[in-house]
């Protein structure tokens, strides 16, 4: 119940702000090229003011959603998507294994 509404706050949100592809890009790759942030504003400070807050509130809920990003605990915010994560994938190759 709890995810079918996230989905749909998500899906309200797309319709009003509507970020383009060239957007969420633009973002996926300020997130490969830092893996984290301390906040949304530090995130806002470096797209040098190219995009407004509910935008970029959107493109992270789309990304958290599908799994590239969470938010942590201290708000700040991390690139978890794998795939493009080379110190992410050098600390799994070095984790012990169970």
């Amino acid at each position: 119940m709890k995810e079918k509404r996230k989905n749909k706050t998500l899906e309200t949100e797309l319709e009003k702000y509507n970020p383009t592809l060239k957007s969420v890009l633009r973002v996926e790759d300020l997130f490969k090229e830092n893996i984290e942030f301390a906040s949304k504003n530090q995130i806002l400070r470096r797209l040098d003011g190219s995009m407004k807050a509910p935008v970029l509130n959107v493109i992270l809920k789309y990304l958290q959603s599908i799994d590239k990003v969470i938010e942590n605990q201290d708000r700040s915010w991390t690139w978890i998507y794998a795939a493009d994560n080379e110190k992410l994938k050098r600390s799994f190759n070095r984790a012990v294994k169970l």
